[in-house]
Formats: structure tokens, C-alpha cells, sequence
């Protein structure tokens, strides 16, 4: 039986890096294939290993809206800033840190140039508190294949996320494969509900009679990140 790992992380979260592996084949029928710049690049299954994220090669995305307000979305980035996962014959383990520090923020379409101030807003005390918090991680517990995982390499990944000292179970879908270099790559779109984690700040959940100072409760998340094999 093979397995296959997703390198995460993320994240919030995370977000996000992730590893996947199983009870059965996870090798696609036949080597799927995604388009690059110059060639077709094979995709196969994750063998057994130990890898490494490479936060350089490793992107993850976020972007919060006001609901009342129609168009005003905010996104940015945090930076994946290490992990490390194992890989044996029907076991698996993987640890991601996001540095909430590196929290940036990118146009704000409703309030051009007020980037900065919304980036000090959501590293302060109301949202993230990164000077009292400045990692969050992530730590995988389940991946499970789906209907769809022969033809699609998508699997349900499940880990507690970590972030201002709390500490929850997310689960969520996420595409992962391996290429002819020894890369494993992971990409999953998915959300998260902020006030799990006491980021109740703008909530309607919270608070009434908010307006256009609703901010919603779910975040979206996406991420693409890439793991490399140790020698």
C-alpha cells in the first residue's frame, strides 16, 4: 500500500502545510499531469521520508470582508516560516509554524493607502496580538481520501490549529502530489471561523447593532506550499 504525504500549512491558517498518506493506493490511475511554463510536469505519489518545507517556494493567502459593504474585502499574506514531516510505510507526522509577525496586508480597495494601519490593527491586541503570540502552528492528525482522490489527488486533511494560545480542530480538502524532483507540493482554498479563536473583534456573533462595522466571522484561506526531501 503507498502513501502519500501533503507538506501545510497552514493555515491561518495556515496555513497550512500538510501531509497525506493511506490504507490504500493513492497513486493516480495514470500519472496525472499539471501545466507549467515550459513543459507538462508528472505528478506521482509521496514515497516514505522525511521532508522539509521550503518557506521561499511556499506561499499562504488570507482575505477578511465587511459583508455590508459591498466590495470591501481585505487579503494579504503571512509567511510559512518552517515544518517538517515524516513519512513511514502507514504512519505519518508534521508540524508547520506560520510567523504572524510577517502579517501583510494588500490593497485595501475601499481605503487606498491605509494598508500599514490595517496591518497594525490586525497584529495588535483586538486581533492576532503578535507581540504576546507571534507563531501560529499546525499539527496533523487525520488525512483521509475522498470519492475523488484517484483522479484528483484530493484528500480531507485534519489537524489542530494553533493561534493566541488556542488550540482547535480544523478539517478541510486539499489537492497534494509529488514531483519527478522529490517535491511535495500541497494547495487547498478553504475557511476558518475567526471567533474560535477569541478574535471576536467587528463579530455579529458578539456584538449587535454593528452596521457597517460588521466584520464577517470566516476568513479565507489558501495556500500552496512545497516540501523537499532530506538526503
Amino acid at each position: 500500500m503507498k502513501n502519500i504525504l501533503i507538506g501545510i500549512g497552514i493555515l491561518i491558517v495556515i496555513v497550512a502545510v500538510l501531509f497525506i498518506f493511506g490504507g490504500t493506493s493513492f497513486t493516480n490511475n495514470e500519472s496525472s499531469t499539471a501545466p507549467n511554463t515550459e513543459s507538462m510536469t508528472v505528478e506521482t505519489t509521496v514515497t516514505p521520508g522525511t521532508y522539509t518545507v521550503a518557506p521561499e517556494q511556499s506561499k499562504f493567502n488570507w482575505a477578511g470582508q465587511k459583508p455590508f459593504i459591498d466590495g470591501y474585502v481585505n487579503s494579504g499574506t503571512i509567511a510559512v516560516t518552517e515544518g517538517t514531516i515524516e513519512v513511514g510505510e502507514a504512519t505519518a507526522s508534521g508540524s508547520f509554524v506560520l510567523d504572524m509577525n510577517t502579517l501583510e496586508v494588500g490593497l485595501t480597495a475601499k481605503k487606498p493607502g491605509q494598508e500599514g494601519a490595517l496591518e497594525g490593527h490586525l497584529k495588535g491586541e483586538g486581533f492576532f496580538d503578535v507581540a504576546t503570540y507571534p507563531t501560529a502552528t499546525f499539527v496533523i492528525t487525520n488525512v483521509t481520501p475522498t470519492e475523488n482522490t484517484m483522479t484528483s489527488s484530493e484528500y480531507v486533511v485534519t489537524g489542530n490549529l494553533t493561534m493566541k494560545g488556542v488550540t482547535n480542530e480544523i478539517s478541510f480538502p486539499a489537492r497534494i502530489y509529488q514531483t519527478a524532483d522529490g517535491n511535495v507540493h500541497a494547495e487547498a482554498d478553504t475557511e476558518i471561523d475567526r471567533t474560535r479563536w477569541g478574535i471576536t473583534v467587528g463579530s455579529g456573533s458578539f456584538f449587535d447593532n454593528l452596521g457597517d462595522n460588521l466584520i464577517d466571522d470566516m476568513v479565507a484561506i489558501s495556500f500552496s506550499l512545497v516540501a523537499t526531501p532530506e538526503n
